[in-house]
C-alpha cells in the first residue's frame, strides 16, 4: 500500500447513502401522535411541543449556517416549558418511535454501501460517518447497529446532538479531524454532500440511492 494512502479519510453519508428510507420521515400528525401516546400527554400539548420542535430545527435548517439545535435538548425544554418533566429515556423512546424506528420496514442498509464501506476499511483507509439527522447520537448507533452497517467507521458526527449541519464547511472540517492528506465525500445528495465537499477541496462520490454504484469509489481510491 503506498503511504499516502494512510493519510485518507473517506467521510460517508448515512440517510440516502447507507440508510435506505423506504418510506418518507413521519409527519407532523404522526409525530405528534407518537409523543402523545409514549410520554402520557393530551394530544394538544403534544401538538404544542411538536410544533416548537419542528419549527426551531426548520428555523435552523433554512440558514445554512446555523448551528442545529440537539433534538433531545429541544424536546425535553418544550415539555418543561409547559410544566411536564419526563426523564430522558422516554424522550428517548418518543423520537425513537416519532422518527419511525419502531417500524421493521421503514429503514433498510444499502447493501453496496456497506460492501464499499468494508472495502475502503481493508484498504488501510480511514472511514467516517456525517448525517444530517434528528436522532440523537446514540440513538443513530443504535439505529445502524440494528441495520448491520459495518464498524469499520471510527468516527461520527450526528447533527441533531447539536452543532453545524451540512453544508456548513465547520461540519466537514470537524468530521475530518486529523493529519489527512486526502479526503473524500460520498454522498446521495448534491447540495449538502457534493457541493460543500468540492469547494474544501475533496474528492467526492455522488450516489444514486435508487440505483447505488460504488464504481466511481472504487477507481479513485484504485480499490478495483
Amino acid at each position: 500500500m503506498n503511504p499516502a494512502d494512510e493519510t485518507t479519510v473517506v467521510v460517508f453519508d448515512c440517510f440516502g447513502t447507507i440508510v435506505t428510507e423506504r418510506r418518507p420521515m413521519p409527519g407532523a400528525d404522526d409525530f405528534t401522535r407518537a409523543v402523545a401516546e409514549t410520554l402520557g400527554i393530551g394530544s394538544g400539548l403534544a401538538g404544542e411541543v411538536v410544533e416548537t420542535v419542528f419549527t426551531t430545527l426548520y428555523a435552523a435548517l433554512v440558514d445554512k449556517s446555523a448551528l442545529q439545535p440537539a433534538t433531545r435538548d429541544l424536546v425535553g425544554t418544550a415539555l418543561r416549558d409547559r410544566g411536564v418533566a419526563r426523564p430522558a429515556q422516554d424522550v428517548d423512546r418518543a423520537l425513537w418511535r416519532a422518527l419511525g424506528c419502531c417500524d421493521d420496514d421503514r429503514y433498510e442498509l444499502c447493501e453496496p454501501a456497506a460492501e464499499a464501506m468494508r472495502r475502503v476499511a481493508a484498504a488501510g483507509h480511514t472511514v467516517r460517518l456525517l448525517s444530517n439527522c434528528y436522532l440523537p447520537g446514540d440513538l443513530m448507533r443504535r439505529l445502524l447497529t440494528g441495520l448491520k452497517v459495518p464498524e469499520v467507521y471510527d468516527l461520527a458526527l450526528f447533527t441533531a446532538d447539536g452543532g453545524p449541519k451540512k453544508p456548513d464547511a465547520r461540519a466537514f472540517e470537524l468530521i475530518t479531524t486529523g493529519p489527512f492528506r486526502r479526503k473524500v465525500m460520498v454522498g446521495d445528495s448534491a447540495g449538502n454532500d457534493i457541493a460543500p465537499a468540492r469547494r474544501l477541496g475533496w474528492d467526492t462520490v455522488q450516489v444514486d440511492p435508487g440505483r447505488p454504484d460504488f464504481a466511481g469509489l472504487d477507481a479513485l481510491l484504485g480499490l478495483r
